[in-house]
């Protein structure tokens, strides 16, 4: 079993409508990275960002921090491998997951509507080899 540590580094919202609040209706435009630190046996440190933003524009949040991954190699790079029924990353889901309460919990305070817990499956992104650096 893979064990991931996920640390959040920074993150930004912004509200870019005055007239915007959590009951809005949006749609969420995801871009997002991620990329190999470091490696060693038993270990995989990533760098990853999440650009979230609403259309219309009403609001806009960015969090960007790394996770590290414990276990056998084998089982994490299949982990890496795998991938959602959209085509991403079985591991951004989970990266997702991690980061996903800090980002409710600043959406409500700025009355931002609240992106879904799992919007990375609703949204296509890049093929893993743009996204994860071996």
């Amino acid at each position: 079993m893979v064990d991931i540590a996920v640390s959040v580094k920074g993150i930004e919202a912004n509200k870019t409508s005055d007239e915007a609040n959590e009951s809005t209706p949006v749609t969420f435009n995801v871009n997002s990275s991620i990329n190999e630190a470091d490696r060693g046996p038993g270990f995989l440190n990533l760098k990853f960002s999440m650009d979230v933003e609403t259309q219309p524009a009403a609001a806009r949040v960015f969090v960007s921090g790394t996770a590290m991954l414990k276990g056998k190699d084998d089982e994490i790079d299949q982990l890496l491998a795998a991938k959602e029924a959209d085509g991403s990353p079985a591991l951004f889901m989970k990266i997702y997951q991690r980061v996903y309460p800090t980002m409710y919990l600043l959406c409500g305070t700025l009355r931002l509507p609240y992106p879904a817990p799992g919007l990375l499956k609703l949204n296509r992104m890049a093929s893993a080899e743009q996204e994860v650096a071996r």
